[in-house]
């Protein structure tokens, strides 16, 4: 049946793509693990939004009724870029726009002439952890990275909890700006 041979197909991709974002995930590891076993400090920089104050996505309901949450939404919405090092240093940002290639210049130069004021010589010793977002790996971005001498390590796919950024969105996020303390999702 073409359906079956359809369904077969894209199982057979899904498993592909597990089996290559598996591999990926443990070369990235592998070279994080060198890296730190060098003495190399890993700066990880990554960027969250925020939109709003209530991060429910489901919630209990009444036959018949929505199952949709009411947002307390902010405007504008607020982008938060923040780098944090394996040493516990951080550096963060906020500013009123989308992230985009051009936010993150901005962002990094900040970021190197801060590094450049506190330690001249960091590049020798410090490599910046980004995940693959588009404007973390844009043409632009690694031209810029490259005239600054920033050196970059990329993460494998999903590899969510090897970055403390993420780890620190997601606390902030159920705490900080949840009045409600109701229980938050990766999203």
């Amino acid at each position: 049946d073409h359906r079956d041979l359809h369904l077969s197909i894209r199982r057979q991709r899904q498993m592909c793509i597990r089996d290559r974002n598996l591999v990926l995930r443990q070369q990235f590891a592998r070279v994080l693990i060198d890296l730190l076993m060098q003495g190399k400090t890993i700066l990880n920089v990554d960027e969250t939004w925020l939109g709003m104050t209530d991060f429910r996505r489901r919630k209990w309901r009444a036959p018949g009724s929505t199952n949709s949450v009411a947002k307390l939404e902010t405007r504008p919405r607020i982008t938060m870029i923040m780098g944090i090092d394996s040493n516990g240093s951080v550096y963060l940002s906020l500013l009123q726009s989308n992230s985009n290639s051009q936010v993150m210049d901005i962002f990094f130069r900040a970021l190197v002439k801060q590094l450049d004021k506190e330690r001249p010589d960091w590049r020798n010793d410090t490599v910046i952890m980004l995940d693959n977002a588009r404007y973390h790996s844009s043409k632009p971005t690694k031209r810029l990275f490259e005239a600054l001498g920033i050196p970059v390590l990329y993460t494998g796919p999903h590899s969510y909890v090897t970055s403390p950024c993420e780890l620190w969105f997601a606390a902030f996020k159920s705490r900080d700006v949840n009045p409600r303390r109701v229980p938050t999702g990766k999203r």
